[in-house]
């Protein structure tokens, strides 16, 4: 089993490695079976200037990262963790903020090599958790009576 922590970079290139076979990819997408996503952790908060920030929402943002990675190629089983921040600020003041963490679990990787299932899971985590943080943010901010526009759409390529 291979475990990270979220200060490692997850993704970076192996220099010991052979060159990335497209077929084997393939294989290995065509066999991960998704069996669970969960939310593991949420912490919002917002401050009482954010009504303030409301007026200008070109200060809000959001970013997510995977950080956290386990596969055991023996039994198949890749889990993932998957964190998501969205902020709003007024000035240099974060007014808004939520961070939700969710875990992802594949199955049917037996056989497969480490390394194209962390590439899959850098690929593939990002698409299955990020409808799940939006709507986080959208049930949040209006539990706290926010009228914002919920977060865009990901239009990113998966390659």
């Amino acid at each position: 089993m291979v475990e990270t922590n979220e200060n490692q970079d997850l993704f970076s290139p192996d220099e010991n490695s052979v060159e990335f076979d497209n077929g084997v990819y393939k294989d290995l997408t065509i066999a991960a079976s998704l069996r669970d996503i969960r939310l593991i952790s949420c912490d919002y908060s917002i401050k009482p200037e954010v009504f303030e920030a409301l007026e200008d929402l070109e200060n809000m943002g959001f970013f997510g990262a995977p950080s956290g990675f386990h596969f055991d190629g023996d039994t198949g089983i890749l889990v993932g963790h998957y964190r998501w921040t969205a902020e709003v600020k007024l000035g240099r003041k974060k007014v808004l903020k939520l961070v939700s963490e969710y875990l992802i679990a594949y199955t049917g990787l037996s056989g497969f090599n480490e390394r194209y299932a962390r590439f899959y899971f850098e690929k593939v985590g990002r698409f299955a958790t990020y409808p799940y943080f939006r709507s986080d943010f959208s049930y949040h901010s209006s539990s706290s009576g926010l009228m914002l526009p919920p977060l865009p759409s990901l239009n990113e390529r998966v390659d």
